[in-house]
This record gives C-alpha cells, structure tokens and sequence, in this order.
C-alpha cells in the first residue's frame, strides 16, 4: 500500500511540474510576411534599404517570438507559386515558432504581406490575431490597369486551354517604387491566383471572413490607404480590433506604426479591448 501510495504521489508531483502555471502568460509567436518583390522584413534588400527592422526589433524587444520567412512573391522568387501554395511558408513559419516555444500565433505583414497574412487568417483556424501594415496589392483596382487586365484575359485564356503551367513575361505594377511598373515571369495558374478579383487574394473578400483581431496600421502619405478607414469598417466587427492612421509612407508603415502594433499585441495576449 505504501508503495501505491509514493507511485500516485511521485505522478502527481511530475504532472504538477510540467502543467503550465495557472495564469501564466502565452508564449507568442508572430509571421511577418513582406511586400512584393522584397525581402524578408528586417533584411537589407539590394538596393541597401531595411525594412520593417523597427517592428522586428520592437516585436522582439517585447518578449515575441519573430520569423520573417521569404514569400513566393519575393524579389528572387516572385509568383513561383499560386497563392494558396505560398501559406506552406507561413506553416513552416509557424512550426519552427511553434518548436521555439509558441503557443499562440499572430500572423502580419506589409504591403502584399499584409494581403496574405488577410487571405491566410481567412482561410486557417487557431491563429490569435492578424497585423496589417498598408495591405496592398489588391486586385480589385488592378483591373483598372490595362495592360494587367489584358494580361489577366490571356492566363485566363491559358487555364481554359490547358497551358496553365508554362512560365511567361506578365505585367506588374508597384506603386511603392518610382518605378511602378515592371515585367514578371511567372504560370498563368500563379497570376491569375494573385491578379483576378474574384480569386484569392481580394482583400475585402478575405477581410469579412475574418473571426480573430486585427489591427489595420495605415500611412497618411500611403496613396494605396486611400480607402482602408472604409474597408476596415467593412471587417466583423471585434473588440479587440484596432484601425491606426500613422504619419508614414507605404514602406515605413510597419517601423512608423511599432509602437502601437506592440501595445496591441500586449492587451490582445491580456485579453483586453484594443
């Protein structure tokens, strides 16, 4: 009997050891995706600029866990995959946090980033919230390009005849560069899944699906944030959501909006309206 006893002790003794604390706080792990044709956020691209270094470092500094993974619509990789085939990145971001430690996880980006973390928090469960810096690239005012709604006839035109698959030169545009347009090589299955308005990455589309917070992190001097105060009171409404107007250009948005992005990342573990 003494024996049975000191076994059901030394049981409880280890599950008591390794349950977390009663009221600890979440290990929180957050993806942050960059824009198009970038790089990694916090990684100097090749013209010397870093961007998103100040939200990384701010994340970071606030006890987050951080990956910055490269996106199928980076600089070196740009529209290699359809859309949905690019959130494999985001999983595999999500499982080197997860082995760090993470519990929880918040997905964000800029630009296109911010687009896809919108189109992958639509799409996929268990996340605790989205950040939103300038999301952009949104196909809906695309169509109004001609020569990107051209294209978009003809990798349409591709898919219904079967040739969905063989890499061709389309049309891009950028408004974030002083540059804004310039060519790709890519599927017509890819495009088409990043430039049709009815497809994938339509942001307002995925913004109403949305069940978790977001914060929606807008420049004032961002030409693609013309219409975002509008297109946020669009998403289902949430307490713990947060729409910030900052003094900023396109690309600085997520270093100019850190501050703020850390406090609401703060009272979102704590459970607080934003």
């Amino acid at each position: 009997m003494f024996v049975i006893v000191r076994i059901l002790l030394s049981v409880l003794l280890a599950c008591m050891a390794i349950a977390p604390a009663q009221g600890a706080s979440p290990i929180v792990g957050v993806v942050l995706l960059h824009g198009t044709a970038g790089v990694p956020l916090g990684s100097a691209g090749k013209n010397g600029r870093t961007i998103g270094g100040g939200l990384v470092g701010a994340l970071r500094k606030a006890g987050f866990r951080v990956e910055t993974p490269e996106m199928c619509w980076s600089d070196r990789r740009i529209y290699d995959r359809p859309l949905a085939d690019c959130f494999a990145d985001i999983d595999s971001a999500i499982a080197r946090l997860r082995a760090q430690g993470a519990t929880e996880i918040v997905v964000g980006g800029l630009s296109m980033g911010g687009n896809g973390a919108i189109a992958y928090a639509a799409t996929h469960t268990g996340l605790l919230g989205v950040i939103a810096c300038a999301p952009a690239h949104d196909p809906v005012g695309y169509v109004h390009n001609a020569a990107i709604a051209a294209a978009l006839a003809d990798a349409k035109a591709a898919l219904a005849a079967g040739t969905a698959d063989r890499v061709q030169t389309f049309p891009d545009f950028d408004g974030s560069k002083r540059q804004p347009e310039f060519s790709v090589r890519a599927t017509p299955r890819a495009y088409v899944s990043f430039f049709d308005p009815d497809g994938p990455s339509n942001i307002n589309a995925n913004a109403a699906r949305l069940t978790v917070p977001i914060i929606w992190v807008a420049g004032t001097l961002d030409p693609s944030q013309r219409s975002s105060a509008e297109e946020f009171e669009r998403i289902p409404a949430n307490p713990q959501s947060k729409y910030v107007s900052v003094d900023s250009t396109h690309l600085d948005t997520p270093d100019v909006g850190a501050s703020v992005i850390v406090q609401w990342m703060q009272a979102l573990v704590a459970g607080a309206p934003s």
